[in-house]
Order: structure tokens, then sequence, then C-alpha cells
């Protein structure tokens, strides 16, 4: 059963961009925080961490959405009574 012009699989993977959004800016936040612990220069490389994972989570999003608007674009909708 497809919800609109996406099958469960497209589903499946925008639920997982959320997930993948948040990994990203945890890991890269925590990565800034070290940073600090070990160069004293707190907050600054929490910001740059922050940022960049910000900036890492937003692209991941661009390029699943890229990907799902090209493989929509080839991708044929049946309905119900067969016709396309």
């Amino acid at each position: 059963m497809a919800f609109g012009p996406f099958s469960k699989q497209d589903h499946l993977e925008i639920t997982t961009l959320g997930m993948e959004f948040a990994v990203s800016e945890i890991l890269c936040t925590g990565a800034g925080y070290w940073l600090d612990q070990k160069c004293g220069t707190f907050p600054w490389c929490l910001v740059g961490g922050a940022a960049a994972g910000f900036a890492l989570g937003l692209y991941q999003i661009i390029r699943a959405a890229r990907n799902m608007a090209q493989q929509t674009k080839f991708k044929k909708v049946e309905t119900k009574d067969g016709r396309r």
C-alpha cells in the first residue's frame, strides 16, 4: 500500500533522517566539547562543533531529498484500476 507517491521504503528513509540529523549534531558537539577540554578554549570548539554538526545534518537531509526526488521522478505510480 502506497501512501501518496511514496512507498513504505520511502517512509522508512524519511523517518531515519531525523535520527541521522540528531546523531551528527550530538557527535560533532561532543567532539567540540572534548576538544575544548583538551585545549582550554571553552566554548569556541563547542560552538564550532555544534555548527559543523548542524551543517552535516542539513547536508544529509538535502542529499536524501534529492535522491528521493530523483527516484520518484522515474517511478510511475499505478492506480487501483491498473492505469499509470
